[in-house]
């Protein structure tokens, strides 16, 4: 299939219209598609022709350009070019080919599973893998004994248990006081005298 642009189209003239013209001029048309602008809905002035073959397009660009078109008011001339646009041609049906598709997405699979696979290493010790943390590289693996060390380590050795007790007792003992210091003392009756600090 192949199209031709129109131009030159008016208000009056609809796909109807355009359809007869062109058959009176001897041509068939598959279709017209008229261009109006897409948020005023005004016509933008051109519209697009499709015919049977690119044959028959060719044709129709060579014997019908600049020719009246039959039944305009005022009287207006054919004015053709070859469209830019072009429709895409019909797809052809693709046969499916399913073991195709299994070895593909087989592929993808294992190497998939190679890439997170390395992430493993086989610790004979322990008798168990491991996964190698983010960041480490194969030369910068650590070692069993090194991770061991590394969780047995003690994060602040140098504390003085005694001494941190007394501090926060001190600490409490300051933050009891100053809470019971601001605190009305009951009163005895409603009509008590407000005691007052001076």
């Amino acid at each position: 299939m192949a199209s031709l642009w129109m131009g030159d189209i008016d208000e009056n003239m609809n796909e109807a219209f355009i359809t007869q013209a062109f058959q009176a001029m001897g041509e068939t048309v598959l279709s017209i598609k008229i261009i109006r602008n897409r948020f005023t809905g005004a016509l933008s002035g051109y519209c697009f022709v499709e015919f049977p073959s690119q044959a028959s397009a060719s044709r129709c660009l060579t014997n019908v350009n600049g020719k009246l078109v039959p039944g305009a008011n005022p009287p207006k001339r054919f004015k053709l070019k070859h469209a830019l646009y072009t429709k895409p041609p019909d797809p052809s049906p693709q046969t499916r080919n399913p073991a195709a598709e299994y070895v593909q997405a087989f592929n993808y699979y294992t190497q998939q599973f190679q890439q997170m696979f390395t992430n493993w290493k086989y610790d004979q010790k322990n008798n168990s893998y491991i996964y190698q943390q983010y960041g480490y590289t194969e030369n910068s693996w650590p070692a069993p004994e090194e991770l061991e060390e590394e969780a047995l380590e003690d994060p602040n050795p140098e504390v003085d248990i005694a001494e941190a007790n007394r501090q926060f007792m001190e600490q409490s003992e300051e933050l009891f006081d100053a809470l019971t210091s601001c605190h009305w003392q009951p009163l005895d009756t409603v009509t008590s005298k407000i005691p007052s600090d001076v």
